[in-house]
């Protein structure tokens, strides 16, 4: 009787063991591995008894399989600055793309380049190839979908790489991101551009500099007002984040108007609550200013603080922000 392993068909490329070899002398067979880690110790067995003396069974490989294994190996090499040349030059034409129109082939191509960029010399040979000539006519076109996924895009592109940030200040980006920040109807590109402005001006001075000088600070409390969970997030953690890196940008903040907009914030506990605690105990972390301006009355800051700390006392979904809120409330008010 055979067993059900010899009348399973073989599969072209696959790992298995050798066909049973007759016993030779006390040299033990390798067993057939289950997990990767019997695989590893099935090739380093298979390889010691390859390594002993014995009369070799290898045989020329057949011409089918020959060309098997070459095709195979072909489809795994990819030109990559051929594929983002052909997404380029269908970008190109993202102008001509109307409200209701089929975005799809723009939104692939999109999605084609950012597998790509996300390597660094990928992303600075996509500039160099002439790649940023698309960002700007994709920032401004039609489509929701192909606003956000470029946004996505310059994230990808920018995110820890100083080469490409150098570009985007350079080329007039920055004032369109925070213009869509601004004035798009859309959450889903506004967030994508607050993750694009957030990989650009994160750690790098010039950067931040450039967002200031286009009033970004002003556009960012703007945003926080319209109270979307998602934009509350990625705000409050990018200016928590600037407040850390760069001098004098906790006064800015405070200067114009940030601490009465985020105790606005919360009112009822959301997601995004612990994000904006974190903002304002950065605020008036060793900040009397801050500190002083939470204490006005207009702030409310003490009631907002008590109300909210009675709707999360004890759940333990909201530890994070239950100790935030503790620790600004004995900041501000433990003394007095």
């Amino acid at each position: 009787m055979t067993s059900n392993q010899e009348n399973q068909p073989q599969i072209a490329g696959a790992i298995c063991a050798p066909p049973p070899q007759p016993p030779t002398g006390d040299v033990p067979q390798p067993r057939q591995p289950t997990n990767l880690q019997g695989l590893l110790k099935f090739a380093m067995e298979a390889t010691k008894l390859e390594d002993a003396p014995r009369e070799s069974t290898f045989q020329p490989m057949e011409e089918a399989r020959r060309k098997f294994l070459e095709e195979a190996l072909n489809s795994l090499t990819v030109d990559v600055i051929e594929v983002l040349l052909k997404q380029i030059k269908i970008l190109e034409k993202v102008d001509t793309l109307n409200a209701g129109d089929d975005d799809s082939e723009y939104t692939t191509a999109l999605d084609t380049i950012s597998d790509f960029v996300c390597d660094i010399d990928t992303a600075n040979d996509f500039h160099k190839i002439g790649g940023f000539v698309i960002v700007s006519p994709c920032l401004k076109c039609k489509s929701p979908k192909v606003r956000a996924q470029v946004c996505n895009l310059l994230a990808e592109l920018c995110q820890n790489n100083a080469y490409c940030q150098r570009v985007v200040l350079e080329s007039g980006i920055m004032p369109i991101l925070v213009e869509i920040v601004e004035q798009d109807p859309e959450v889903s590109v506004v967030v994508k551009a607050l993750y694009a402005i957030s990989c650009i001006v994160r750690q790098n001075t010039g950067a931040c500099a450039q967002f200031i000088q286009y009033k970004g600070v002003q556009v960012f409390l703007e945003a926080l007002k319209r109270n979307e969970e998602k934009i509350n997030t990625k705000i409050c953690f990018l200016l928590r984040a600037l407040c850390s890196s760069q001098a004098d940008f906790k006064s800015r903040l405070v200067f114009v108007g940030y601490i009465p907009v985020l105790f606005s914030l919360l009112s009822t506990p959301k997601t995004s609550d612990e994000h904006v605690l974190g903002l304002l105990q950065k605020l008036i972390e060793d900040n009397s200013a801050a500190i002083n301006e939470s204490r006005q009355n207009k702030v409310n800051a003490k009631e907002t603080l008590e109300n909210y700390l009675s709707q999360i006392k004890g759940k333990e979904e909201y530890s994070n922000e239950e100790e935030l809120c503790d620790t600004i409330y004995n900041t501000l008010f433990a003394q007095k």
